[in-house]
């Protein structure tokens, strides 16, 4: 069943020039971007910075506005709901955000941070609230008796987790990762990834994972879509994009992963020189005269690219 679907999104963000401050032109972070995810699924955003992943994943719970475009959740349009009729849906999508360090309250405690969304929606007196933390708590590796504490106290990996906790006490259908492993350490990363994977198997969670990481989102995804510019390149399931790219902007995003093996390295620099000459020569086979890329094609069932 198709939990979400986004048609023809776009986001624009007003320029402002000149005495009176009028609008001159607009920044068209994401422009015309359409995919689904399927219930229990993980589908990935995957570009560089300023592609307009993020950005797209705002504007699903709301803190982006919509220009126009449809988002579809469970078949209702929420894509222009006013924060009053988006109320209920905001406990079936939660986010969970990038940085651990700036997205949760340096001046509260943990407990409160986990319950804000739940005492938004739910009653519960505070012997049962402090239950429902710490079981969350619990649940994401950490001791009960956190609750206790600020964020100061905690590790980068620590906070993330606290962070995935506050996104999980409603219950949501949906939650959007936006980079969650960016800003730790590697060595946290790979914990924080598979504990993601588990709590999707116990939750029954559906994911939509931004990142620019490609290595993560093949990891962690079964479709992903590449993003350029505001727009998708190519979509497809993650083994197909990664062993087979066919755009060349999927190309230099592949070509761009830094291989720790000796004996490929030098191999691989010849490949990425390689493909570096063919967006060079071939870039207009790829984008349009204003460098926008093409809607996008099917070439199979499951893989859609941006061509003329």
């Amino acid at each position: 069943m198709t939990l979400l679907k986004v048609e023809d999104l776009k986001v624009h963000f007003p320029i402002r020039g000149g005495f009176f401050r009028t609008v001159v032109d607009h920044v068209r972070a994401v422009d015309g971007v359409s995919f689904e995810l399927e219930e229990g699924e993980t589908y990935g955003l995957v570009g560089e910075s300023g592609s307009g992943k993020s950005t797209t994943g705002k504007a699903i719970v709301k803190l982006n506005k919509v220009t126009s475009g449809k988002i579809l959740f469970e078949g209702q349009d929420i894509a222009n709901y006013s924060s009053r009729q988006i109320k209920p849906y905001r406990r079936d999508i939660q986010m969970i955000f990038q940085d651990p360090y700036s997205s949760l309250n340096p001046k509260k405690r943990v407990l409160d941070i986990i319950a804000e969304p739940l005492r938004n929606f739910e009653r519960h007196s505070p012997g049962e609230e402090k239950k429902i933390i710490q079981d969350y708590l619990d649940k994401v590796g950490l001791s009960p008796d956190s609750i206790y504490k600020y964020p100061h106290e905690f590790s980068g990996g620590q906070r993330q987790r606290i962070g995935i906790a506050r996104s999980l006490t409603l219950k949501p259908k949906l939650i959007i990762a936006d980079e969650p492993v960016s800003a730790l350490d590697v060595s946290v990363q790979a914990q924080v990834l598979n504990f993601l994977q588990d709590l999707q198997e116990e939750f029954k969670l559906t994911y939509l994972f931004v990142g620019h990481d490609l290595g993560v989102i093949r990891h962690m995804c079964d479709r992903m879509g590449v993003m350029y510019r505001g727009r998708l390149v190519e979509e497809g399931t993650s083994k197909e994009i990664y062993n087979n790219p066919q755009h060349i902007y999927t190309k230099r995003l592949i070509a761009a992963i830094p291989d720790l093996e000796p004996s490929v390295r030098e191999e691989k620099a010849i490949a990425r020189q390689k493909v570096s000459e063919e967006y060079e020569q071939s870039y207009s086979k790829y984008f349009d005269e204003k460098g926008r890329a093409y809607d996008l094609k099917p070439i199979s069932t499951t893989h859609r690219v941006a061509l003329p």
